[in-house]
């Protein structure tokens, strides 16, 4: 699901019409806009119109001018597309429906279609629009409540909390005391320590909780089926007893699966430090799910590059972050879409190579097959975790990489030279794993970049020698670039 589907179809265009702008440098002529976003001129003008309409009490801030040949997009320091997102998201009806069932629990159609002032007919078009989003999610809102397993409600608010809702206004961010004390407690007795971030995610989710607790007729069969494994887990027996205990306290019944919630969501978000996180894979059952995946697919990674052994402070971060990737691919569906997919795959692909991206969907293929998960291109959460595949595999790459010595040999008079040599470092400065420098005949290097023809390559010993066609054109610096690459392998 995409924040996008929250809005209308022309609110879609006029936030995709500021994103290209965004991504073309802050300008796009008018007949390029036509043609991304597939619409006619006139439809366009109005389109532009009513941005200019929706951004006008922050004109100070941000502004689409396009008067003239080219749409044009001034933006301050301070202020973001994100922001621009959420001036269309507080006016979202749907957010509104989603807002008030979380408050509420259920409506009738009367309540709803009163409280948002549109009529039945708009009301039950938007239900079936949600619905149809909703259903990665394995959940819909169905005889005026959200229905579907009890883990994957609190899942789909977390996500429309943390992600879609204005998060200084939104109903999980209020203070409340009794959720202040149960982030303290839970703290506590676990013996954990939060970072600002992991706190505040928990906050978050403690408010859920709270909001969801006295819920009725609460599903957790697949819960049940997937917590198995992790009956006798020690830190699920730790939140356990703490949540038990907690909630006596408030003679509050709550069932079992309510730490078998809190459980999960610990696992598949990165709320513990990677330090508490190393002491509880010390005690954790290593033929648990989870853990049998982590192991494989590090395993896999060593085998993969040929590594020998990793440093220790390498391992520890890859099974941390493959942990939560392999937590929330066993225990949840669908995720909300908040980066642009294709386009983080294709930076992706521009700094870490098609090589590496394929290695990353052969892991998410493995642990898609090893957990029996049946794919469906509707499940953006299989999607979203290659890119963190992706990421991790960057991370090892970079850490394991040696650094390459590159040389600048320029045949040329010594005033061009300096200059040159100084705008080619500048250049390659984003290529990571590399150091750059003017070459020195005593050094040994892994490259060597020069403008003349070479008669000898013995003249640089080992080294790999690269003759630039035109110093600084794209052409080179493609082919320079995939060289590194290669020789990083």
């Amino acid at each position: 699901m995409k924040v996008e589907n929250f809005l209308e179809k022309h609110e879609i265009r006029e936030v995709n019409l500021v994103k290209k702008l965004v991504l073309n440098g802050g300008e796009v002529s008018h007949n390029d806009m036509v043609d991304y976003l597939d619409v006619s001129r006139a439809s366009l003008d109005k389109d532009l119109a009513s941005l200019a309409y929706r951004l006008e009490p922050f004109k100070e801030s941000v502004r689409v001018d396009f008067d003239g040949p080219m749409i044009t997009l001034f933006m301050s320091n301070e202020f973001s597309l994100a922001q621009i997102y959420q001036v269309y998201l507080k006016e979202s009806v749907k957010v509104k429906i989603i807002s008030y069932l979380y408050r509420h629990q259920e409506f009738s159609i009367v309540q709803l279609t009163q409280k948002l002032m549109i009529s039945e007919s708009s009301l039950f078009r938007k239900i079936k629009e949600l619905n149809d989003y909703l259903k990665e999610f394995q959940i819909k809102i169905r005889n005026g409540r959200l229905q579907g397993e009890e883990l994957q409600i609190r899942y789909f608010y977390y996500q429309f909390y943390w992600y879609v809702s204005d998060k200084p206004t939104s109903a999980a961010k209020k203070n409340d005391d009794q959720v202040a004390k149960l982030l303290q407690a839970t703290t506590n007795f676990m013996g954990i320590n939060l970072e600002p971030d992991g706190k505040e995610r928990l906050k978050v989710w403690l408010h859920i909780s709270k909001n969801r607790v006295n819920s009725k007729k609460k599903i957790y069969k697949e819960l049940r089926r997937l917590m198995e494994p992790y009956m006798e887990d020690h830190f699920y027996q730790k939140m356990r007893s703490m949540v038990l205990r907690y909630f006596s306290r408030y003679s509050i019944e709550v069932d079992e699966e309510e730490a078998m919630l809190h459980f999960v969501f610990m696992l598949a978000f990165p709320v513990l430090t990677e330090h508490d996180f190393h002491e509880y894979t010390l005690l954790r059952a290593r033929r648990a799910p989870i853990a049998t995946i982590d192991t494989y697919v590090v395993e896999t990674i060593i085998i993969h590059y040929n590594f020998r052994r990793l440093p220790y402070m390498l391992e520890r971060e890859m099974f941390y972050y493959l942990s939560q990737i392999h937590a929330k691919m066993y225990f949840l569906k669908g995720a909300m879409e908040v980066y642009e997919y294709d386009t983080i795959l294709s930076k992706e692909k521009q700094f870490t190579g098609k090589d590496l991206v394929s290695f990353a969907e052969q892991l998410r293929m493995i642990s898609i097959g090893k957990f029996e998960i049946e794919e469906s291109t509707e499940d953006s959460l299989l999607k979203m975790e290659l890119l963190k595949y992706i990421s991790l595999l960057a991370i090892v790459t970079f850490s394991m990489t040696k650094i390459k010595k590159v040389g600048i040999d320029l045949k040329m008079e010594t005033i061009y030279t300096e200059a040159l040599n100084h705008l080619l470092i500048l250049n390659m400065r984003h290529i990571n794993g590399i150091h750059v420098e003017k070459y020195q005949p005593k050094k040994d290097y892994d490259l060597v970049l020069t403008n003349a023809a070479i008669k000898d390559n013995s003249a640089y010993g080992k080294a790999e020698v690269y003759v630039l066609s035109e110093i600084l054109s794209p052409f080179d610096m493609k082919n320079i670039q995939n060289i590194i690459q290669n020789l990083t392998l």
